[in-house]
């Protein structure tokens, strides 16, 4: 059965304009403040111009995994360059995008004005079928990488794709008494 996807369907309606946006020196625990109290797990850093992006990721893996103070580090020390695309573009073109550049979260521009952001959230919301482009994409990588004789992988195909039925982060899945589970919520199924 093949997918059947509206490559004409637009980014604008599955784009969220109210971004909440912060100074590139800002610090990371004003920032994680921010994420926590928004229920965000990402904050535009912009100055005069947009300048990047803060994620709970940026967070865990260069001041938590690190033990820096975050009262020590400021947005513009652990942020991420963006990866941005005219409001114009399709989901198809923007999910295109985030698997190039494996990213989750684009800035939408209409010219050089800041309009919001599309997290990869937003287009399963607004076109589920879409997700199929990230596991095909999945799919051929792990083709393309299996059929190169200097490359090996221990893919386990029991691993999937999606969004974690416990926490609702999106990664990698196991199937566990029916629920698709992330490795990190297994783990803490385990220590109880």
């Amino acid at each position: 059965m093949e997918l059947e996807i509206d490559n004409n369907f637009g980014i604008k309606e599955a784009v969220t304009r109210e971004v909440i946006t912060a100074n590139s020196d800002t610090v990371i625990s004003d920032i994680a403040d921010i994420m926590t109290k928004n229920d965000i797990s990402s904050v535009v850093i912009e100055d005069e111009k947009v300048e990047g992006i803060v994620t709970t990721n940026n967070i865990i893996s260069k001041v938590v995994s690190k033990n820096i103070s975050p009262q020590d580090i400021t947005a513009g020390m652990v942020m991420d360059k963006y990866v941005g695309i005219n409001s114009e573009a399709t989901l198809h073109e923007a999910s295109s995008l985030m698997i190039k550049n494996n990213c989750k979260v684009l800035l939408v521009f209409d010219d050089d004005e800041f309009k919001g952001i599309l997290t990869l959230t937003d287009i399963v919301r607004v076109s589920p079928e879409l997700i199929e482009i990230f596991v095909e994409q999945k799919a051929i990588d792990d083709k393309n990488y299996q059929d190169d004789a200097n490359y090996s992988t221990d893919y386990d195909e029991n691993l999937d794709e999606g969004v974690c039925e416990s926490c609702g982060v999106y990664g990698q899945l196991e199937e566990r008494d029916g629920r698709f589970i992330c490795s990190d919520c297994l783990d803490d199924d385990s220590d109880d």
